[in-house]
């Protein structure tokens, strides 16, 4: 491994973060990956959980070089294509020509483009979560075992740098300032002070938007977004349902007590 190439790793661990969405970084961190192997073509390939009719997929986030436009408008079933193959086996793959190879039936491929390719599984520990691609090695024929490890250990960055990425983002993420505000809100509310604000269902719908457009910004995708939310929901349950009870048991207590006779 260069000293060059270990060089591309560092910048990679933290290219993603100084930029203000993922399919930025992503394209940032395809045409790194490109540059340093060698290649005409990367793209980015990460799970969309879709939806009851659609299904998870894969869909391109980002790329650099020359790739069509129907690659974004048309994501690929996670059982079918090469994409699909290295996501369910998890394993990095070489194919040094398409056409007179096993996969030469599944591939999802443009027919003048070039017939080598290396894809490996983007990772977050234990959870697949996309692959990455190249095509095109310049200047030779095909791409070495070599390069098919390297891309492996960059695939390794790529993950760790969007687990990073989202993290960040929900950090910054003026919802979590906004709740601090609130908790400190409430304790003063309880001593007789006005609520926050005069206008609660305003408050609600710029609560709801910026929520949306925070996570989709981080690379949420819907389904994500929906847990989410599902689980805000659960928790306030939860809240209210020991609310309930407690409220209960002190209006027992207050009580006044029968006496025997």
């Amino acid at each position: 491994m260069t000293k060059r190439f270990v060089s591309s790793l560092m910048d990679a661990s933290t290219l993603l973060c100084q930029r203000q969405t993922l399919v930025e970084g992503l394209r940032d961190l395809a045409q790194m990956t490109a540059r340093s192997l060698k290649a005409q073509r990367c793209s980015v390939m990460l799970v969309d959980e879709g939806n009851d009719e659609t299904g998870p997929s894969l869909r391109v986030y980002s790329h650099w070089g020359d790739l069509p436009a129907a690659a974004y408008q048309h994501p690929a079933p996670l059982d079918q294509g090469i994409a699909g193959y290295v996501l369910r086996t998890r394993q990095p793959l070489l194919i040094e020509d398409i056409r007179r190879s096993e996969f030469s039936g599944i591939a999802r491929q443009d027919p003048d483009a070039s017939p080598c390719l290396l894809a490996a599984p983007i990772q977050i520990a234990s959870e697949v979560i996309g692959v990455i691609n190249l095509s095109g090695p310049l200047n030779r024929i095909s791409f070495s075992a070599r390069d098919l490890q390297l891309l492996e250990v960059f695939s390794l960055v790529v993950g760790q740098a969007i687990h990073v990425f989202q993290l960040q983002k929900l950090a910054e993420s003026h919802l979590l300032q906004m709740a601090e505000i609130l908790r400190q809100r409430e304790a003063i509310t309880r001593n007789g002070v006005h609520p926050i604000s005069p206008d609660p269902g305003r408050l609600t719908k710029m609560v709801a938007k910026n929520f949306y457009r925070e996570l989709s910004a981080a690379g949420f995708g819907p389904n994500d977004i929906i847990s989410v939310a599902s689980e805000v929901l659960a928790q306030l349950n939860e809240n209210i349902s020991k609310h309930r009870t407690r409220r209960e048991r002190e209006r027992s207590r207050s009580e006044p007590q029968g006496t025997a006779d």
